[in-house]
């Protein structure tokens, strides 16, 4: 069973000075669900956005306010906040500075003598609009999706590892999408203070994500996830799906190491993904939770022929082979053996085992996990 984590109440940043109205505007956003962010001035704001997720803006124009315009602008450049919709609450709706800061990427305007129930009220029709907007388009590059129902299946070094076999012919990235631990930065032995998809949330549309990503000595270009949980707790998953959709454009292949994610930025990247790599072990437990993820791939009505399933063999030994598996799960299955004393300094020393062992078995069997799965790219791979 798959625990619903409880809603969370929609958050609306406010830039307001005066008390009186800011307090009757929290009481009537409250009424609606609905949280209130409170800065005093467009600086202020402009100062912590990075580190707050909203769903709508609500800005108070009030006299000469030189803030105003580069708050907007910078709302409209980050990913985090790049479509919530923005609304100035104005005295004069013609005044040159509510023109600017339409043409800058304001909503809309509504007058500062609007009940606040009003404002409110249309606040929360235009964060449902934004609920569900269209997802980005994706690019001609590949996207595969390493995944699965269980932890310490080896995930993390199956994605690493096919980026790494892809990076001597193509453009590729590698993606953490598995939020709270960092996994990325451990497999490929990064600094603590590479950036993580939290600082690249603020790469503006006219930017290119992927030339901004650090670049390992394999040709993997690499988009770790923090290792901290608040810091990934800051950013809203549809934000982390944009970027990698984006990375489409620039990359030949994005391989995302998507964990066990089952949540809605999950399930969005599951669904627009090219491929599916489901990782199990070749036990009976790790093949009954591969058929309840198969299963739920189905009602969520994802093709079983864009899903390989693939049994990582941690340990020296397994209980179930892949034709076996392939009878229970009434899907092919692909194997690939232990890796042997070479996997375990590959783990434990942040190289992957493609890139420091490439005549090691267990890659040799990946290689062809990976002529399965596409032939296409395949094809181009150099011995």
């Amino acid at each position: 069973m798959i625990d619903t984590p409880p809603t969370k109440a929609s958050r609306v940043l406010v830039v307001s000075r005066p008390a009186s109205r800011s307090e009757s505007m929290q009481r009537a956003l409250e009424k609606r669900g609905l949280d209130m962010v409170l800065f005093e001035s467009s600086g202020s704001a402009a100062a912590a956005l990075d580190g707050t997720p909203v769903e709508a803006v609500l800005i108070d124009v009030v006299g000469d306010d030189a803030d105003l315009v580069p708050l907007i602008r910078q709302i409209r450049g980050s990913i985090l906040h790049a479509a919530v919709p923005v609304v100035l609450a104005v005295a004069d709706p013609n005044s040159p500075l509510v023109a600017a800061a339409l043409d800058a990427g304001a909503s809309e305007r509504v007058l500062r003598s609007s009940p606040a129930q009003a404002v409110a009220d249309l606040l929360q029709t235009r964060i449902m609009a934004a609920a569900s907007p269209q997802r980005p388009s994706k690019g001609s590059g590949e996207l595969w999706v390493v995944c699965g129902p269980r932890g310490g299946v080896g995930r993390t070094m199956i994605a690493s590892n096919l980026a790494v076999l892809a990076a001597d012919s193509y453009r590729v990235a590698l993606v953490d999408n598995v939020p709270r631990f960092g996994s990325a930065l451990v497999a490929f032995n990064l600094p603590p203070q590479t950036p993580t998809w939290v600082e690249l949330t603020t790469v503006g549309p006219d930017e290119e994500i992927f030339d901004r990503l650090p670049r390992h000595p394999s040709g993997v270009s690499v988009l770790p996830a923090p290792s901290r949980p608040e810091l990934a707790d800051s950013v809203a998953p549809a934000a982390v799906g944009a970027m990698i959709v984006r990375l489409t454009h620039a990359a030949e292949l994005v391989v995302v190491d998507q964990g066990g994610r089952l949540d809605n930025g999950g399930i969005d990247v599951l669904e627009t993904s090219d491929h599916m790599v489901v990782v199990g072990t070749p036990d009976n437990p790790g093949v009954y939770a591969l058929l309840a993820w198969l299963r739920i791939c189905d009602q969520l009505r994802i093709p079983r022929d864009r899903i390989s399933v693939l049994l990582n063999c941690v340990l020296p030994y397994h209980q179930v082979d892949a034709d076996r598996a392939a009878k229970v799960l009434e899907q092919p299955v692909l194997s690939v053996p232990h890796a042997g004393l070479d996997g375990v300094r590959s783990l434990s020393g942040g190289e992957p085992l493609a890139w420091r062992h490439p005549g090691n078995r267990w890659v040799k069997s990946l290689r062809n996990t990976f002529e399965q799965i596409s032939p296409v790219l395949a094809a181009g791979l150099k011995h």
